[in-house]
């Protein structure tokens, strides 16, 4: 694997994506998912436009590629956000952050037939394992605590972020600062999930949860928005079918970290570490550049 620039800020995009998962598993306790992606949203917009300040930033002149981006927002963080944080509830953080990362099943495929881009055999056979350690991860009895059904969810964040990223390498050719870009995105992504949570929570509903104590999330907003930052980086200067599987390994150190503080809570069994492992080792092998 050539770690180039491109690489290196996909892992660390991975690792700041694994730190937003923990205090998206912090702050769902006891509180309703939809809230919660709304003041995630809103911990990313601090940190976008508090950077944008701090930049200088200029936006490039309008055309097409704002709506390519503006439909990668949409789907990552937009729609991913709902619905790994409604999995998160079904199924724990343990499971959904490795079920999310098939992500590059998706992305990969979408990204051939889209953008034209060219994987090799090893790409696929990376392809196989990711969906071999998403089979693991949801086999196994549930013992009550959760239904296969509800892996779903998750599935569908995966869908979500692969069809976002195909979207975000499209339309960040037009960005020389990525950072404009990623404004851009998470302003997409805020406005559908805020619309979309206000008319099922309502004004008493968001006051309710913002009592509860909205901390937790915005420290998720925070890494996250640092990690859609660093995610534009990547498929600013990498293939989907690289740039995705690497980002993914977040669910890998999601699991170490809750085999740590959220073992008891999530019921954890050796399914879990063994489904991750499967599913990493497959990114890994699809993020191998062809000849080398």
């Amino acid at each position: 694997m050539t770690l180039d620039a491109a690489a290196v800020f996909a892992l660390s995009s991975a690792l700041c994506f694994t730190g937003a998962d923990m205090f998206a598993r912090r702050g769902l306790q006891g509180r309703d998912p939809l809230a919660g992606a709304v003041f995630t949203l809103a911990g990313e917009l601090i940190f976008l436009f508090g950077a944008a300040l701090a930049a200088g930033l200029r936006f490039p002149p309008l055309g097409p590629d704002y709506l390519r981006v503006m439909a990668g927002g949409a789907g990552n963080p937009g729609l991913f956000i709902i619905l790994f944080l409604i999995g998160i509830t079904k199924v724990g953080v343990a499971r959904a952050a490795p079920i999310k990362g098939s992500s590059p099943l998706f992305g990969a495929f979408l990204a051939v037939l889209f953008l034209g881009e060219q994987p090799a055999w090893y790409h696929l056979a990376g392809v196989v394992l990711v969906a071999g350690g998403v089979a693991t991860l949801s086999s196994g009895r549930t013992h009550g605590r959760w239904r296969r059904a509800d892996a779903l969810w998750p599935v569908a964040a995966a869908v979500a972020a692969g069809a976002g990223a195909v979207f975000w390498r499209s339309g960040l050719k037009a960005f020389p600062q990525p950072l404009a870009g990623s404004v851009v995105g998470v302003v997409t992504a805020a406005l559908i999930v805020g619309a979309y949570a206000g008319s099922r929570l309502g004004a008493r509903g968001f006051v309710a949860e913002w009592r509860k104590g909205p901390l937790p999330f915005l420290l998720c907003g925070v890494a996250a928005g640092l990690g859609i930052l660093l995610y534009a980086n990547a498929l600013q200067r990498g293939e989907v079918y690289r740039m995705l599987p690497l980002i993914q390994t977040s669910p890998l150190f999601t699991v170490l970290a809750a085999l740590v503080f959220f073992r008891r809570a999530e019921h954890i069994t050796w399914r879990v570490p063994a489904g991750a492992v499967i599913t990493i080792s497959g990114a890994l092998l699809v993020t191998l550049r062809p000849g080398g």
